[in-house]
């Protein structure tokens, strides 16, 4: 591995390991730099601000996720399988940290990546159920969407809050069953 990856990536996991236990807003230049064992100059070579490193992170964060989800296994009905949700909950446990913290951010409505997903699994859940259910109404379908992904970052949130204690198998098959059952609002 070059110098400078090796560089950001223990910039990166410092960074990480200081969200763990400190918010980002205030999280210092000089705490990344003391945790990675480097000095100042080093870290705005690579970096302008925490900022910048925080916005770089939520981007790579986006990148993996998007990969992580194209794998995603859809039925013939255009609906996810059940591997969907375990891909889910699997990709939050391998960033727990960060995804915790963007979660818990008084800032994470601004959060762009948190923005782009939910806008991105609107666009995907209303295509689906419009061919579903092509007699339901646009609203409805809305209604329908902005319960259960609230729902389901509601429990994401508290799954994470709580030490991932339930095993990524259970906490998929509830969020997997509440989306399903809500289904029965659109027929």
């Amino acid at each position: 591995m070059p110098q400078k990856k090796k560089t950001t990536v223990k910039i990166r996991e410092s960074f990480i390991k200081l969200l763990e236990t400190t918010p980002l807003e205030d999280i210092t230049v000089t705490a990344v730099c003391d945790k990675a064992g480097i000095n100042r100059a080093t870290f705005y070579y690579h970096y302008d601000s925490v900022q910048n490193l925080f916005d770089e992170l939520e981007r790579q964060l986006e990148n993996e996720f998007n990969q992580s989800m194209s794998l995603a296994a859809y039925g013939s009905d255009g609906a996810p399988n059940k591997s969907f949700y375990v891909m889910f909950f699997e990709f939050v446990a391998r960033n727990a940290s960060v995804c915790k913290m963007i979660l818990n951010s008084p800032h994470s409505g601004n959060s762009s990546f948190l923005t782009r997903a939910m806008l991105g699994g609107r666009d995907k859940v209303v295509s689906t159920m419009s061919k579903l259910f092509p007699d339901c109404s646009a609203d409805k379908i809305d209604y329908y969407y902005i319960f259960v992904s609230h729902g389901f970052m509601g429990l994401l949130e508290h799954w994470l809050n709580n030490d991932m204690k339930e095993s990524i198998e259970y906490i998929s098959e509830i969020g997997e069953r509440i989306s399903y059952g809500g289904i029965k609002y659109l027929q």
